[in-house]
């Protein structure tokens, strides 16, 4: 076993991101995790189910 420090080029950098050949660093001009609305994110403000089911009531309806 050999005992080696670590090199710069292996220490994780502020991201996690460690070694030579890793992934690009995210943009700076990102917001911090606290700051993003993830809610706005997962669930569309153009919520569209309603549109959707009385589109499908309609076909529905047409096909009787």
């Amino acid at each position: 076993m050999t005992s080696e420090t670590e090199s710069e080029g292996n220490r994780p950098n502020e991201h996690g991101f460690s070694g030579g050949a890793t992934a690009p660093e995210p943009r700076p001009d990102r917001e911090p995790g606290e700051q993003v609305d993830g809610e706005a994110i997962a669930v569309p403000a153009g919520d569209i189910t309603g549109a959707v089911s009385e589109a499908i009531e309609e076909a529905t309806d047409r096909n009787r």
